[in-house]
């Protein structure tokens, strides 16, 4: 699942409608950023406008939500760059080291 996360990111396959975070907040990717093979987050310099503001950074990509703190990226200072988590399930909201909440989208 986690793979399809990825090839659907990598390839900007979304559904129709207007994307939005967990929260509500509308979405709109520019460039997924570039996909990263080594340790650390996904996908690299990725631009998105979240809410009207345009966010340059990084996303991270998880088949569950839960899986970035049994990954234990809440308390890895790399991935506070982290701008966007895509999910397949919403099954918690996810924060950087510092405690401050990440945008959230679901991609089922």
């Amino acid at each position: 699942m986690e793979k399809l996360l990825h090839y659907v990111w990598k390839h900007k396959i979304f559904p129709l409608e207007m994307l939005r975070t967990t929260s509500g907040q509308p979405v709109e990717v520019i460039d997924p950023g570039l996909p990263n093979m080594n340790a650390g987050p996904d996908f690299f310099n990725a631009k998105l406008k979240i809410e009207g503001t345009l966010w340059v950074g990084n996303v991270e990509i998880h088949r569950q939500a839960s899986d970035w703190f049994r990954h234990g990226h809440d308390r890895d200072k790399s991935y506070d760059t982290v701008i966007l988590h895509v999910v397949g399930v919403s099954d918690c909201e996810v924060y950087r080291t510092n405690g401050e909440l990440i945008p959230q989208l679901l991609l089922p």
